[in-house]
């Protein structure tokens, strides 16, 4: 997720703790212009596979626990953007449903959905917005392309998550900011993503040269916080070594530990 942002933005070595970014401002002026191409160069980087990806059972185990709308965070340290931040996260993405989900809950036929069945039916239902594709939909395997996966659930109610749905199905297509600015929704970047889809959640916001930003632990930490819109499912981690599910008390560790160093 965060290129350019991610040499300022996810560093969390701040003067305020609500504030992001050690680097002179004029710095990110004269680099900003070349944001996309910085971004685009850094999503192509990757020397290894997702752990969880190479350890067998994985998808196995997290398949049948998700339901749609369930927000996903991801930390894969086997690319060069997973590194271009202090935190543990670097990426999100939301799952849309399968075919017979989205007929259960009277969806499959809405407008913002029939333009996307063939993609669906191909078992494309995760919904992410990427450096290099901008905003598409993704096969479920995706999931387990990463070292760590978060697993978080929105508590709102049935008729806001068929809405919320719709709206994220809208937003497939949209490019991607590689500038990362909330202050407009023509270009989207993946915690964007999840705000513009699903506005209940109230995702926690950081300042950083002149604008905000959505930092996808921050994300974590809201749902282990006990903030009762976000509800936290499942956390997998894994080395070279084999795989693990842990808890939201290891998840928190995790993260702070990360934001210490």
């Amino acid at each position: 997720m965060l290129v350019l942002l991610g040499l300022a933005a996810c560093s969390t070595t701040s003067r305020d703790k609500n504030e992001v970014g050690a680097y002179p401002p004029w710095l990110i002026s004269v680099v900003e212009p070349a944001a996309p191409a910085i971004g685009m160069a850094i999503s192509q980087v990757q020397w290894r596979h997702g752990y969880l990806d190479t350890n067998t059972g994985t998808l196995d185990h997290v398949r049948p626990k998700i339901r749609p709308l369930d927000v996903f965070l991801f930390s894969n340290k086997g690319r060069l953007s997973g590194h271009t931040g202090a935190g543990v996260f670097g990426h999100s993405a939301v799952y849309l449903g399968s075919e017979r989900e989205l007929k259960s809950m009277g969806l499959w036929n809405d407008p913002a959905v029939v333009p996307h069945h063939d993609a669906v039916r191909r078992g494309q239902s995760i919904v992410e917005s990427g450096q290099a594709h901008g905003t598409t939909l993704t096969p479920v395997s995706r999931l387990v392309e990463t070292d760590r996966l978060v697993v978080l659930r929105p508590q709102i109610g049935e008729s806001r998550k068929r809405a919320a749905i719709v709206r994220l199905f809208s937003l497939v297509g949209s490019r991607f900011d590689h500038n990362y600015r909330l202050d407009e929704s023509e270009r989207v970047f993946c915690t964007e993503l999840i705000d513009l889809g699903i506005p209940d959640l109230r995702l926690p916001r950081r300042a950083t040269y002149g604008r905000e930003i959505i930092l996808p632990d921050d994300v974590a930490l809201k749902a282990v916080s006990g903030d009762g819109r976000l509800r936290f499912v499942g956390y997998l981690r894994a080395d070279r070594e084999g795989w693990e599910s842990a808890g939201p008390a290891s998840l928190a560790a995790d993260i702070r530990r990360a934001q210490s160093e």
